[in-house]
């Protein structure tokens, strides 16, 4: 498509230059008839025989080509640009889709976002450069074509506009530069400016807003931001403008200076008024090209450094994690990990610590719990036992295997867990349940096992086609409460059906009544290693084993009873909370 695109972008350039080249050969015929039957009455027959009839017919079917080149021209552009719209977005999908979260997570990913979304196109930027060149191909294919017939009819002409037009190229090159220095300059602010402008756009942080009537101040934040930038672009386009109107007014000169010279050589030499007009016609074709061609080139500089920040940075991204000596995993049920030695830093944090020297076991199919206060590196531990983080130091292993040497992808199919923020999209509320095991047949046993799992399934036979419903007043369906929401975000993990469970604070919008029964149906679970990461350290009564983390560090391991008995951090933690819980059912 990308070839016929250039061929008939060509052909019609060169139908416009023959469209010019028979019209003065047809103004040339008609003057020649005019001399000829000056002062004569002449029939139709001396007319055509006169020579104006072949003429007329070229111009004719020009013209009538340049009609179906032009349909045939819009027909493949459409086609070209929705291929090559899908095709990008393809492709930058599935380069997306083989980083990790670490990079995703990673001020580098941010800032490249931030900086390609502050292109003039976007990430559209590559089919933009195509588009320029195809201009560019056209431009060049009528800048040859006229410039030769200048240059057959008067080189000089040529040559003088070719030296009017040079100050205009140094111009143009000059400012694309200082544009993309300012582009660079003003990252940081547009950044911002994005950040501010996320109210207007995500419908959970609008609602937000509003309820802390944030749109003014937010308003003015915005306009204060614009206002910086715009002074900014001010500045660069009073330059331009000024730069520009030197360097335009010399190319015109020296139009105008050839023009006249043109007209004054035809008139006294009495020359042909055809030739004349294909002289100009080539003149001025010559010099809009070539301004045009210098426009694009510089145009496309511009844009080629959208495309090396797409191509080489964006392409260039790859996942943090490595995972050298791959080992497959094949486990029987669910495995034994241990933690031996492990800390953690987060990579922009100067190698500050999140945690320190942790030791653990996780028994298979064990209920653990992991307690601790906020910060204390709980989630932290999630990431690391997802693998969507590697340890600073030490190492993890999973039956005897370290975790390093298993892939992402493969540990996650081993793996399903709950993250205290979560995602649920507008399907049908059957199939998103379904959803975490995309791709696979549609269960609907299993889809009713879950949410019953996680007390979703009254929720959903309560809905006006059960699991059947939209979800999403977007989609013309219902919309869910947060409770709602969180208990089909568990009964998707239970869907997922995978030996190692992590639960990172998994009744955290629930009601008590509905609270008890998830976490009823948690410990009734059976082959299956559960993790659960919560505040509430009344949830670790029933477990197995709990892990209190203070500051990053392992304080206090054991069961309940045993960490009760030793009256340290745990029992401490665990009289804070039933106090709360108390006051909570008391109040009720």
């Amino acid at each position: 498509m990308t070839i016929a695109r250039v061929a008939i972008a060509v052909m019609t350039t060169l139908v416009a230059f023959l469209t010019v080249q028979a019209t003065g050969w047809l103004v040339n015929a008609m003057q020649a008839s005019a001399d000829l039957f000056r002062g004569k009455d002449v029939t139709r027959a001396e007319i055509l025989g006169s020579g104006i009839g072949g003429p007329v017919a070229l111009l004719v079917g020009l013209l009538l080509i340049g009609v179906v080149l032009g349909r045939y021209a819009w027909f493949c552009r459409s086609v070209w640009v929705e291929l090559l719209k899908f095709g990008n977005y393809r492709e930058l999908y599935n380069h997306r889709a083989t980083l990790d979260v670490a990079r995703f997570q990673s001020q580098r990913y941010d800032d490249l976002i931030r900086k390609i979304e502050e292109l003039p196109h976007l990430w559209s930027t590559r089919i933009r450069f195509s588009e320029e060149m195809i201009a560019l191909v056209a431009t060049a294919s009528s800048f040859l074509f006229f410039g030769s017939s200048l240059v057959w009819h008067a080189p000089a002409y040529a040559l003088v506009i070719v030296l009017a037009t040079v100050p205009m190229m140094v111009v143009e090159f000059r400012l694309t530069a200082v544009s993309w220095a300012l582009f660079e300059k003003l990252v940081p602010i547009l950044k911002v400016r994005n950040m501010l402008e996320r109210p207007f756009r995500v419908k959970t942080v609008f609602v937000q807003a509003l309820g802390f009537d944030q749109m003014p101040a937010l308003r003015t934040e915005i306009d204060a931001n614009v206002a910086e930038v715009v002074r900014t672009y001010d500045g660069y386009r009073a330059e331009a403008f000024k730069a520009e109107m030197r360097s335009s007014f010399c190319g015109t000169v020296g139009l105008c200076l050839v023009l006249v010279h043109a007209v004054w050589h035809a008139v006294a030499h009495a020359g042909e008024i055809g030739t004349l007009t294909v002289i100009l016609a080539a003149m001025r074709a010559f010099q809009g090209n070539l301004e045009m061609m210098v426009g694009l080139v510089a145009e496309q500089w511009s844009s080629a450094k959208g495309v090396i920040l797409i191509e080489e940075e964006y392409f260039g991204l790859s996942p943090v994690l490595t995972t050298e000596n791959p080992v497959k995993p094949e486990f029987r049920g669910p495995p034994r990990i241990e933690f031996k030695n492990v800390s953690f830093a987060y990579p922009e944090t100067d190698g500050k610590l999140v945690l320190r020297d942790m030791s653990l076991v996780i028994e298979p199919g064990s209920k653990v719990a992991i307690v601790g206060r906020s910060g204390a590196g709980k989630t932290t531990m999630q990431s690391l036992l997802m693998r969507e983080r590697d340890p600073t130091e030490g190492r993890i292993f999973v039956d005897g295997v370290e975790l390093r040497h298993i892939a992402p992808r493969d540990w996650n199919r081993c793996v399903s867990a709950l993250w205290q923020e979560y995602a649920v999209l507008e399907r049908q509320i059957g199939k998103e349940i379904a959803s975490s095991r995309l791709g696979e047949p549609y269960d609907h046993d299993a889809v009713v096992a879950a949410a019953r799992f996680a007390d979703f399934e009254s929720v959903a036979l309560g809905k006006p086609q059960g699991f059947e419903t939209q979800i999403g007043v977007e989609f013309g369906g219902c919309e869910l409460s947060g409770g709602e929401r969180q208990r089909l975000a568990l009964a998707r993990v239970r869907y997922r059906n995978k030996p190692i469970m992590i639960l990172d604070e998994p009744d955290a919008r629930l009601d008590p009544r509905s609270a008890e029964k998830v976490i009823d149906g948690v410990f009734a679970l059976a082959g299956v290693t559960v993790i659960m990461i919560t505040h509430h350290v009344s949830r670790a009564e029933r477990c197995d084993r709990v892990i209190v983390v203070e500051k990053g560090e392992v304080v206090e391991v054991g069961k309940h009873n045993d960490l009760m008995e030793r009256n340290g951090a745990y029992a401490s933690m665990y009289a804070l909370d039933k106090k709360r819980l108390g006051g909570v059912a008391g109040a009720a």
